[in-house]
């Protein structure tokens, strides 16, 4: 599944030449109030919006990483639609924004008609794709229209990644400040796959552009490891979405495994995509451990944890990213840490001694990180 914010902009391009007869319902999330942004009543917009959307056909919904949901659908009935934000805002305790929405006004919602007012939406979802902060042209690079973007999508089915997947450990510290490897998060380097298949196109300025790949990128680094015939003992992390697990390609990987070989491998569910689609997670998670994989959730932040119940998800691990909002909850980290019996918390991205030193303090003992890659090399204890 490609990211909901690259998608949201390639959906509106998709139909902005045919924009007569489609609505957005736009509801304003990340306006709202932090504690209430949790996992459960974002959850609980999103299956009312699944309600509508049984009614209306084709649609779409949109989940960003900035927690806005948008829904576009054809002949949606405004009524229907007033209706509906009125359910979602009740999630909400019909709480009043904190600040202004995207649209410049305190509304939790917006009806936009694209026929009329397209262009303030396309110019949001621009915006939160990253559009706005580096154009397509201003770096030299080539610029993205459909007919690339489909070229690199048929380019990446249709080439061996092998020489393009990197990895990263995950490390363990033992009582005697020793740094020993548990397993390898494999993924693919964007610097190698712009150079092989798309000379020109700067995938990192254009993170959308990547996004929208990872579908294609599942299934094409699923398939080499179903050709892999040294996988053996070896332990690794693949970063996969919900819709990579239900794929033919993930399929045929998990044919050519036991279940001795499956409980060497971690699958890591970005945050983002366990609240977009919970239930389909509910669903593929208990299965998913049966029959030996690990879980991890992916990509979590410090701010997050109190609105997170890690209870009853399956998930073996937990990865929280280290920034400076974390440099200032070690003891929320600690209890946390202490409190989920049965999850392991992993600190990623420890790029900085003070990472280190809050984790060893909070008790969490699996790091990853430049700074620890760089402490085993050079045979640094903790």
């Amino acid at each position: 599944m490609a990211s909901p914010n690259a998608r949201l902009l390639i959906h509106l391009k998709e139909i902005e030449s045919r924009p007569v007869g489609y609505v957005a319902l736009h509801l304003h999330l990340s306006s709202l109030p932090r504690g209430l942004r949790s996992r459960d009543n974002v959850a609980g917009a999103i299956a009312i919006l699944k309600e509508l959307q049984r009614s209306v056909v084709p649609s779409h919904i949109f989940l960003l990483s900035n927690l806005e949901i948008v829904f576009v659908g054809f002949n949606a009935q405004l009524g229907t639609l007033r209706s509906v934000a009125g359910k979602v805002h009740k999630i909400f305790g019909y709480q009043s924004l904190e600040m202004k929405n995207a649209y410049d006004s305190i509304d939790f919602y917006s009806i936009i008609d694209l026929a009329v007012q397209g262009r303030r939406l396309r110019e949001f979802a621009e915006s939160v794709a990253g559009l706005n902060a580096q154009p397509a042209d201003e770096d030299g690079g080539r610029r993205v229209d459909v007919n690339l973007l489909s070229q690199i999508k048929e380019r990446i089915r249709s080439t061996d990644l092998s020489s393009m997947v990197m990895n990263q450990p995950v490390y363990a510290v033992d009582a005697s400040g020793r740094i020993l490897p548990v397993f390898r998060e494999l993924y693919v380097s964007i610097k190698t796959l712009e150079e092989a298949l798309c000379p020109g196109v700067n995938l990192a300025k254009r993170r959308w552009l990547f996004n929208d790949l990872t579908e294609d990128l599942d299934a094409a680094v699923l398939r080499m490891l179903s050709k892999s015939a040294d996988l053996g003992g070896k332990r690794f992390s693949l970063n996969l979405n919900l819709s990579a697990i239900e794929s033919e390609a993930f399929a045929g990987f998990d044919q050519t495994l036991d279940k001795a070989r499956r409980s060497n491998i971690v699958i890591e569910i970005h945050r983002n995509d366990l609240v977009a689609n919970f239930n389909d997670f509910r669903r593929l998670a208990p299965a998913l451990v049966e029959r030996g994989y690990s879980l991890c959730i992916d990509a979590l932040e410090t701010s997050l944890l109190p609105h997170l119940d890690l209870g009853g998800l399956h998930c073996r691990f937990a990865k929280l990213f280290w920034s400076d909002e974390a440099a200032e909850a070690g003891e929320i980290l600690a209890e946390r840490n202490a409190r989920d019996d049965g999850v392991t918390y992993i600190l990623a991205r420890c790029d900085n001694a003070e990472a280190v030193r809050v984790a060893r303090k909070a008790g969490i003992e699996l790091l990853q990180g430049k700074l620890i890659d760089h402490m085993v090399k050079n045979n640094i204890p903790v």
